[in-house]
Parts: structure tokens; C-alpha cells; sequence
């Protein structure tokens, strides 16, 4: 007997000749149906499932049994009885082993991927501690440096925004605070310290170590940050105090005797002798970098004294636009105390009566000993430039080729500055000694060096160090917007592009030069060119000087042979916008934007003028006609639909209609 409701044997009642199948429920009729096509076809109800049951208990055993054979005699492992286990084992616990085995498997494979993934959050709060000190030790960007806002490095910010991610660099940071707060600016404008601030963080000892701190343009610091910095930050060796007027020389002395790096800018006192006798007064000879630029009331006495008070650790000396009145400089004397010197900035030393050398090295080649300074790498020693109502002008200068050879003398000077100097081309072909072979930016606006002779002379062949000049040079600057060189003509450009294989960046405004010799320059230095200053250069087409405001050279190339006629390539006319930013001009692009695009309104004010004198025309044509037709109806004017204008992008179209 199966499990169903019926038997195997089980036959249905004869229906009655009146009802046929009427007398049995149609429900009973189908459910038989179906009982009598499974005898016929399929095995009784679980018998497929026993089968299968009873086959995977028999491999089960075998494998036991295998396993168990494979083994010595006498050993009776946990292997045997596991497969002995496992062959007793029902389907529903089979399918629980295997899923908890998947998911032992899976958390196992978590925790493997955790350890090999680099989570920072779990490193030890030592070596985190270890790479924030090395971000927060990098000093701030240079104050030249227009994107230094957005790309200030130090502790400050440094510190708050890694305390801020997580807590567990919360806790490395409250860890060891003292070694991350090394390097600090708290200049203003980026913040804003008072001397209780800068107390609180010294007396919680946050600033035991600290090395280099910033506190330019902080007005309202006095003389007790200064005490409390000298009494807790025993290993501060940088000082910044640019444009503080609080801060006196008893504050400032005590520090002096351990800081290796003053930055005096912009110091004022209550009188010229009070800045003068601050600045003298923190000098030492363990400065190794030394700024005092900007400081208007420099005296005679400071320059004549500073030989003596600094020693062979001066590295970085910049005196730039300092000192009201004519200015004596003992250059012997600084090159035989100072030897060391590798950064001399005098850009506008002396104020508008300039400065001269002391003893004289101007007028011919100094026949003394001079020792040098072989370590120079920068020497800027240009004119003042001052603005007035009728432009820019620059002030006298007294510095010609002789006293260039003398304080270059033995020197591979890499970045030389001498715009507005006295120096003349005919004197250097007169100087054998001078050496110009380390050279990779140049500026000399409105000296020798911005002429044809000029350019031939540091192109020479002749010259010991031509070869070498030839690939270093990659900055020639020969004339500004207020320094044009107008000495600067065709035959000067083809010098500068057939020797210089390296050139970079050109400027040559107010030049003499045409578009044939641009084009030339462009094709020989297409590799290696980015930038090309030719504002105000009168010999070059407009379309050309207008393409020049950005400073692209294949721009300029390609403006240039639109200018022809010819056919401008997709090469001619790419930007390269993914190669360096330092020599991008952002304010010469941006005024070349404007007046292209005040070009565009006029060409569309003048192509809406004609259109509006051709419907006049049209206007009064079709008047004529309908009075002639119909002189009982009232005169009607037609207006002709306009002849559209060319595309003008981003231009304001002006049409005019007349009613």
C-alpha cells in the first residue's frame, strides 16, 4: 500500500446507466487519475531520495575505509572517526557543516585582506607620529609665490586638520605634540596671534622644540612673546618678524645669540636711529641667512659695520630696497669675511641714488686681489624701478661690466639680475675674466645684454664658456612693459635661436623684430620654448600681437601664417596647457580675452550697420513699387529679411532695424 489516499487494488464502483460519471465528485475522478499514471510510471513516493541517501553513506564509508587502510595497523586517528562521523550524517546536517565551514572560510579571508590592506589608521602612533613630523617639518612656500595660500605647509595647518581625521591620529597627534610642532607660521593674514596665544602654547610646552617660527605682519606682538619664546623654546633658530613695529631690540637680543636664520623686512621703530640700531644690534656671526630688505631708514653705518659682525656662516644676504641714501658697499671686504656667500640680493640697494662699490671697481678691472666668492649662485644687482604719472623709470645705477666681473669673480653664478645697469656691450668684449658659462636665467633690460651685440657676445664662439652657456641658458629676459629693448632687431633673434638649445623663456618687448624672424625663432625652439614676451613690439602685425598676450608660442606661429594666408594644422594651433606653469603670464591672458572680445563686438556692430543701411535701400524700393500699384492704399514699407551676420563667439550682436 503507497501513502496516498488510495489503493494499488483499489477499483471504482460501476456508475449507473442513468448518471454515467456523474455519480463520482470530479475532484476524486482526477486525484485517481494522477495515483494510476505514478503506478505506471514512477517508483513509490521517497524512493529516489533513499536511493541517493543510502549511495552517499556507502562512498562515505568507502573513503573511511580507504583512509583508514592508508595508515599504519596500529594507528586509529581522528581522521577515521571524522569520516566515520560523516558518513552517519544526515543531508540537513551536511548542508549546516558546509555552510558554517563557508563562513569560517570567509571571515578568515576578511581578516587576511585586512592585515595586507594599508590601513593608517592601525599603524603604531610611532611611525604615524614619525611621517606627520616629516609633512609638518616642510617650511612654507615662498611669499613670492602667489599660490601660497592654498599651499601652506608647516604645522600650522598641518597639525589641526591630521588631528581632525580620526581618532586615532587625534591620539598619535596628543601622543608627542613637541615633535610636530617644529616648523610654525603664524604669519598675518593667514593668523591672527597675540602674546597670550603664543604664551598658552609655550607654557604647555607644545613648542619645547620648536625650530622655525613666523610672525610677520603681527602688529599687535610685543616684546613679552618674544621673553616667553627666549625662556621655553630653547632649540629656535629662525626667527620671522617682517613688518612688526612692537618689537624692540631688548626684546630681539637674547634671542640673537642662538638663531642662525633673521629675517628683518619691513622693521619699523619709533625713529630711523631705532631701526637702525635693531637691525645692527642682531647681527652675529652665526647668521647664515640674513634679510633686511624694504627698510627704508637704513643708514651708511649698518653697511659699513656688517663685514665686521658677520662671519664665514653667511649663506643668504638680501638688502633689496633698502636705505634712503646713496649706499657704500665693502664688497672686498664682505668677499674675504663672508667667502661663503651663496644668495646677494641688492635689487634697488640705496633707494633712487643707488649704491657703488667700496674700494672702487667701476671704470676698469680691478687690479687687486680679489678672493672671490666662489659658492655664488645668485647675484641680483638691478635698478629700482619706480612708477610714476607718465609711466616707469628707473633709478641710476652705478654698477657697469667691471664691478660685474669683480663680484662674480671665480663664481658659476646660475641666476644673474642686473636690469637698469650701467653695463655696455663694448665693455664686455674688453673683460676676459668675466665667466658667464653657468648662466640659466638672465635678465638685463636696458643694458648691453639687450642689443644685437649684446646677444652676439653671449653667443660668441670665441668665448671660453660659449659651449656651455649654449645649453645652460634657459631664461632670457632683454625687455619688460617698462624696460622695452628697442636695441633688439631681427639679426639679434636668429642669434638666440640658433645657439641657445635650451631656451625656455623669451622676453623681448618693445623689440624691433617682424614676423618672419618670430616665426624662425618659434620653429627652431618649437621642443623647448613656452613662452615668448612680445608685448609692445610695433614691427609685428596686429593679429600676431594680439595672438602674443598669452605668450603661446605655437599661437603665436599660428597667428602668424593665418596672417599669410596659409593653412593652420591642428599641431599649430594645441595649447599646451599640461606643461609647466612657471613662466604662465595670467593677466596678459587675461586682457588678450578682453580685447578679442571688444574686437568681436565691433566687427558685429559694423556688420549690423551695413545690414541696416541694405534694408534702407530695399526699404525705399518697395515703396516706389507699391505707390505705383496701388496709389489708393496707404503706403506700406517691407522689410526684407536681414542677411545673417557671421558667427561671432561670445561677441554681443547689434542689429538696428529702422521702424
Amino acid at each position: 500500500r503507497c501513502r496516498c489516499n488510495f489503493r494499488a487494488d483499489e477499483r471504482a464502483p460501476a456508475a449507473s446507466a442513468s448518471r454515467g460519471h456523474q455519480d463520482r465528485p470530479r475532484r476524486s475522478r482526477v486525484r485517481l487519475r494522477r495515483h494510476l499514471l505514478r503506478l505506471r510510471h514512477h517508483e513509490p513516493h521517497g524512493t529516489a531520495r533513499r536511493r541517493t541517501k543510502e549511495a552517499q553513506r556507502e562512498g562515505a564509508v568507502l573513503e573511511a575505509q580507504q583512509l583508514a587502510s592508508n595508515r599504519p595497523r596500529d594507528w586509529v586517528g581522528q581522521g577515521a572517526m571524522d569520516a566515520l562521523e560523516l558518513a552517519e550524517e544526515t543531508m540537513a546536517q551536511r548542508a549546516a557543516r558546509l555552510k558554517r565551514e563557508r563562513a569560517a572560510a570567509s571571515r578568515e579571508e576578511a581578516r587576511a585582506m585586512k592585515r595586507a590592506r594599508l590601513d593608517w589608521a592601525d599603524l603604531p602612533s610611532e611611525i604615524l607620529v614619525l611621517v606627520m613630523q616629516m609633512v609638518a617639518e616642510m617650511p612654507a612656500d615662498d611669499t613670492e609665490d602667489p599660490r601660497r595660500e592654498a599651499h601652506r605647509l608647516g604645522a600650522v595647518p598641518t597639525v589641526p586638520r591630521v588631528a581632525s581625521v580620526c581618532r586615532g591620529w587625534r591620539h598619535a597627534v596628543a601622543s608627542d605634540p613637541r615633535a610636530l610642532w617644529r616648523v610654525v607660521d603664524l604669519s598675518y593674514g593667514w593668523a591672527r596671534p597675540s602674546d597670550a596665544i603664543v604664551r598658552r602654547y609655550c607654557a604647555n610646552g607644545d613648542w619645547a622644540r620648536l625650530t622655525a617660527l613666523t610672525l610677520a605682519d603681527c602688529a599687535v606682538l610685543t616684546d613679552a612673546s618674544l621673553r616667553v619664546l627666549h625662556q621655553h623654546c630653547p632649540e629656535l633658530v629662525s626667527l620671522d618678524v617682517s613688518g612688526t613695529s612692537k618689537m624692540t631690540l631688548g626684546g630681539m637680543k637674547p634671542l640673537s645669540e642662538r638663531l642662525t636664520n633673521l629675517t628683518l623686512d619691513r622693521v619699523k621703530q619709533r625713529s630711523m636711529g631705532a631701526t637702525n640700531r635693531l637691525v645692527s644690534g642682531m647681527l652675529t656671526d652665526k647668521l647664515t641667512r640674513l634679510s633686511v630688505a624694504d627698510v627704508t631708514g637704513l643708514d651708511r653705518g649698518f653697511i659699513r659695520n656688517l663685514h665686521k659682525c658677520c662671519g664665514s656662516a653667511l649663506r643668504h644676504l638680501n638688502l633689496s630696497h633698502s636705505g634712503m641714501h646713496h649706499q657704500n658697499l665693502p664688497w672686498l671686504e664682505l668677499q674675504r669675511s663672508c667667502p661663503n656667500v651663496e644668495t646677494l640680493l641688492l635689487n634697488g640697494f640705496g633707494g633712487a641714488s643707488g649704491w657703488s662699490t667700496v674700494p672702487n671697481a667701476q671704470g676698469a678691472a680691478f687690479a687687486g686681489d680679489v678672493p672671490g666668492w666662489q659658492n655664488l649662485k645668485t647675484l641680483h644687482v638691478g635698478a629700482a624701478t619706480y612708477p610714476h604719472s607718465t609711466g616707469h623709470s628707473l633709478t641710476p645705477s652705478y654698477v657697469d661690466a667691471f664691478v660685474l666681473d669683480a663680484l662674480t669673480r671665480y663664481a658659476d653664478v646660475e641666476d644673474l639680475d642686473v636690469t637698469g645697469c650701467a653695463i655696455s656691450a663694448v665693455h664686455l668684449w674688453g673683460i676676459p675674466s668675466l665667466w658667464l658659462g653657468a648662466l640659466r636665467c638672465l635678465r638685463a633690460a636696458k643694458t648691453g645684454f639687450a642689443s644685437d651685440e649684446g646677444i652676439e657676445f653671449l653667443a660668441a664662439r670665441d668665448r671660453p664658456w660659449a659651449t656651455s652657456l649654449a645649453r645652460s641658458l634657459e631664461t632670457v629676459e632683454l625687455g619688460t612693459s617698462h624696460a622695452n629693448a628697442n636695441d633688439v632687431s631681427d639679426r639679434g633673434l636668429d642669434v638666440l635661436s640658433h645657439n641657445l638649445a635650451n631656451l625656455r623663456a623669451l622676453g623681448v618687448a618693445g623689440s624691433d623684430i617682424t614676423d618672419d624672424a618670430l616665426e624662425r625663432l618659434v620653429d627652431a625652439r618649437r621642443e623647448t620654448l613656452r613662452v615668448v614676451d612680445v608685448l609692445g613690439c610695433r614691427g609685428l602685425s596686429r593679429a600676431v600681437r594680439q595672438a602674443a598676450h598669452g605668450g603661446e608660442p605655437l599661437q603665436i606661429r599660428a597667428a602668424i601664417r593665418k596672417e599669410r594666408g596659409e593653412t593652420v594644422s591642428d599641431d599649430d594651433e594645441e595649447n599646451d596647457d599640461d606643461e609647466e606653469e612657471e613662466y604662465s603670464i595670467p593677466r596678459r591672458r587675461a586682457a588678450a580675452r578682453a580685447v578679442d572680445r571688444f574686437e568681436e563686438i565691433l566687427d558685429s556692430d559694423d556688420d549690423a550697420n551695413e545690414n541696416w543701411i541694405d534694408e534702407e535701400e530695399n526699404d525705399d524700393e518697395g515703396e516706389e513699387n507699391e505707390d505705383e500699384e496701388h496709389d489708393d492704399e496707404e503706403d506700406a514699407i517691407s522689410v526684407p529679411p536681414v542677411a545673417p551676420a557671421p558667427a561671432q563667439t561670445g561677441a554681443l550682436k547689434i542689429v538696428m532695424r529702422r521702424r
